[in-house]
């Protein structure tokens, strides 16, 4: 894995973020750097990196550290994608990513689009030629990654490493925003599976799994096989959100793997297949 040397305050508007940013950023690190390692020299017509909830680039953890947000570790990578595509819905932090991204030379200039990600991932496709291959880290905050935006996604060979909030926002608001209402976020993520009748048949303990299991079957539709898991907690130990990793072919998922033996808090696990 590549290591970065923690950023520097530069002035720009920068958004605090919990603690447990650094876990998933360390997977998606990991992740990017066995890649583009093992992808560059497969005849593909160029990697590219899709970021839809791209931010400022840069984050300040709970504690006061600077960390680099995903994009901007992307376009730290040292074997360089072909091209990054970012999108970011505020215009702070997507102000702030403009200008932090002019420090790091890239092959092709970056696609940045200030946005719903959900209206506007059309243009990402787009500018994504058949042929190539992608990697894409979704990482919403809450439930608004649409399953329609993963189906446009899905039109190009894709990867997808998505931050999936289980245990926060669908346990959370259950009663105030997604009961009764057939059009919520969680219809939309879940692309309109019956998921109320399967979670008012088990207890609230399993929501959280049953979610999964709803979302990762949607997924599969779109001809991906290939799933991994990773939970991300607090420092205390409580579990908060599952990063899941699809993808079509079996070299990413072996890629994976490897990359995700070793843990943020540096312990290792080990894969018996």
């Amino acid at each position: 894995m590549f290591d970065l040397d923690p950023p520097q305050d530069d002035g720009l508007y920068t958004p605090v973020v919990g603690p447990w940013s650094s876990a998933k950023h360390h997977f998606l690190r990991r992740y990017i750097d066995g890649f583009t390692t093992a992808m560059k020299a497969k005849g593909w017509h160029g990697l590219h990196y899709i970021d839809l909830f791209a931010s400022a680039g840069v984050e300040r953890i709970e504690n006061g550290d600077l960390d680099w947000g995903s994009p901007l570790i992307a376009a730290q990578a040292p074997n360089r994608f072909t091209r990054l595509h970012l999108c970011e819905l505020r215009k702070k932090p997507h102000s702030a990513l403009v200008k932090r991204l002019e420090r790091f030379t890239q092959p092709q200039a970056p696609q940045t689009l200030l946005g719903d990600a959900n209206m506007l991932v059309a243009e990402v496709i787009k500018e994504i030629p058949q042929g190539s291959l992608s990697l894409a880290f979704l990482d919403p905050h809450g439930l608004h990654l649409h399953f329609d935006t993963l189906k446009r996604l899905s039109e190009r060979r894709v990867d997808f490493v998505i931050f999936f909030p289980d245990h926060l926002d669908a346990l959370r608001n259950w009663e105030r925003v997604y009961q009764g209402k057939p059009d919520s976020n969680l219809d939309l993520v879940l692309g309109g599976a019956p998921w109320r009748d399967e979670m008012l048949r088990v207890s609230r303990a399993s929501w959280p799994e049953v979610l999964r299991t709803i979302y990762v079957a949607q997924i599969r539709k779109l001809d991906y096989t290939e799933f991994e898991y990773e939970r991300i907690s607090l420092p205390t130990g409580r579990f908060l959100y599952r990063l899941i990793f699809c993808s079509k072919d079996k070299a990413g998922a072996r890629i994976w793997r490897g990359i995700a033996s070793k843990k943020a808090d540096g312990q290792t696990s080990f894969d018996f297949g």
